[in-house]
């Protein structure tokens, strides 16, 4: 066993070192949050280490139990596993509709329920460069799901529902002995069930974060909110200045700000005749190790240029590029390169015919 302190970094330590030692003996797992009710120093809530899923000490958090609202937590808990997962904080530009995203560096009411177009980018560019296998080992069953007990609050195979113990059950819809509905009720909790009832069909659950996105309503059949739908890919965005893809608008003005900065912009058309030289900088693909220069009609999904405005000396190309990281700085995927015309694959394609096997996206 570890000692759990209010120094938030020896414990989070402490507690990696204790998972490799001990707990992955016990139970094949990727990764493991220690919540506790010890107050961390300071104004900390949560620590976990950056870009470490699937290392043996390092793919850990410790979140406090600070606050009565569940959600809260949760949220602390996803910020520090987002973190694990290669996840910067947010910066003022990062969007995931009208409040603030999981990543956001401090806390907010209500608590954040997405996460951002950059928590995005960082979780795309960890899988790439990390390779983090341990994640795409499929876990049986039984390795996930516990004997079944009822009262301990959780909704396990064969329950209804749980409100916990006789004693602490507040749950008007749930028998605390049975773990089942009372005959009266339907459901007991959820998005769209209310005092035991299912919600009227059509009742919005789940808001529309931007314009890619779509709101989503009450069944009346269930008291889940159906799965999150997205705009269709190629739904133009943000005033023709983009096309929906997977639920963001990517366009290069928003990528140029997160690379350098709020007053940043992009780049004349001649800075991206530098992407067809294949150099180490500017290029569209890489194969064996080779950079693959782009055609004449892909240089704007290849390498992105912008306009440095933040300094006296202006750089007018302007391009992100760090051997560690070499997928950060290229354009987006989905993102507009003509009009018309879309960024997949490194080509520059017509928006019609890009996404014609799909017709919207699904997040689960």
């Amino acid at each position: 066993l570890i000692t759990v302190t209010s120094s938030a970094e020896d414990t989070l330590n402490s507690f990696g070192n204790w998972r490799a030692s001990d707990l992955l003996s016990r139970k094949t797992h990727d990764n493991a949050q220690l919540f506790t009710a010890i107050d961390l120093s300071g104004p900390t809530i949560g620590i976990a280490h950056v870009s470490s899923m699937c290392q043996a000490t390092h793919s850990v958090g410790v979140v406090e139990d600070y606050s009565p609202l569940v959600h809260a937590v949760a949220a602390t808990m996803a910020h520090e596993m987002g973190h694990n997962l290669g996840m910067q904080h947010d910066e003022n530009y990062c969007n995931c509709g009208p409040n603030l995203c999981i990543m956001a560096s401090y806390i907010s009411d209500p608590p954040p329920m997405y996460f951002s177009n950059c928590s995005w980018n960082y979780y795309q560019n960890f899988l790439t460069d990390f390779k983090p296998d341990c994640t795409l080992i499929r876990p049986s069953k039984t390795d996930i799901v516990s004997p079944q007990v009822c009262g301990n609050g959780l909704l396990e195979d064969g329950e209804e529902c749980d409100c916990g113990s006789p004693e602490d059950c507040q749950n008007p819809c749930c028998d605390a002995e049975t773990c089942e509905l009372y005959p009266a009720a339907v459901c007991e909790d959820g998005p769209c069930c209310h005092k035991c009832k299912f919600k009227t069909a059509g009742t919005e659950c789940r808001p529309a974060r931007d314009e890619c996105d779509v709101a989503e309503h009450c069944t009346g059949q269930s008291s889940e909110c159906p799965r999150n739908e997205l705009q269709r890919n190629g739904q133009p965005c943000l005033k023709n200045s983009g096309y929906c893809y997977n639920g963001d608008c990517p366009i290069m003005t928003n990528q140029c700000i997160s690379l350098f900065g709020s007053r940043a912009t992009v780049a004349e058309d001649s800075c991206f005749q530098e992407n067809l030289k294949g150099s180490k900088h500017g290029y569209c693909a890489k194969e064996n190790g080779r950079k693959i220069p782009c055609a004449p009609q892909d240089v704007k999904c290849g390498r992105l240029y912008c306009l440095d405005n933040s300094s006296r000396k202006k750089n007018p190309c302007k391009m992100h590029y760090l051997d560690a990281d070499q997928h950060k700085g290229m354009v987006e995927p989905g993102t507009k390169c003509e009009d018309g015309k879309v960024c997949i694959n490194r080509k520059c394609v017509d928006v019609n015919t890009a996404y014609l096997s799909t017709t919207g996206f699904s997040q689960f």
